[in-house]
């Protein structure tokens, strides 16, 4: 009698445990994953409000357009290429990068990366702030977010 007692009362245990866990990104979203590492600012320089920063960001399940960018730290956030011309370095502001399905979009220092203007003032190394990526993704109706949190760098770092 104890053994069927405890085998009806482990039986609920036992299916519970082989369904799928409700913090599973694939089985509670439809459609593209996002993931990120490497999320920095550079603390801004003698004053200024205008920084530059990085992250890299991978993508699986499908197809994602990098639309948009914010942070608490500052009035305005773009994505900016920079190319070498003739010994001159141009950078310009550009409407964001298709990531394909797994793929990883990188942007760093010396390449594609974010620029901050209006950055608030007393940011420094040693901080973090909160960033958050606008993705366009085909057949949704609104934006696919991401949220990381960047590490504020000093000069060097």
């Amino acid at each position: 009698m104890r053994v069927v007692l405890a085998s009806l009362l482990l039986a609920p245990a036992l299916i519970a445990a082989c369904q799928p866990t409700s913090n599973d990104a694939s089985a509670a979203q439809d459609g593209p994953v996002l993931s990120y590492t490497d999320a920095f600012i550079m603390a801004p320089l003698g004053g200024r409000d205008v920084t530059m920063g990085g992250i890299e960001i991978s993508v699986t399940g499908g197809d994602v357009m990098l639309s948009g960018v914010t942070s608490e730290i500052a009035t305005t956030v773009e994505t900016h290429s920079m190319s070498m011309d003739n010994g001159t370095m141009r950078m310009r502001p550009v409407e964001g990068w298709q990531i394909e399905d797994g793929e990883t979009l990188v942007l760093e220092r010396g390449s594609d990366h974010l620029m901050f203007f209006g950055v608030e003032e007393g940011l420094a190394a040693g901080d973090t702030a909160n960033v958050t990526f606008y993705f366009d993704v085909e057949g949704r109706e609104e934006p696919l977010m991401l949220e990381a949190e960047a590490d504020v760098l000093a000069l060097g770092e």
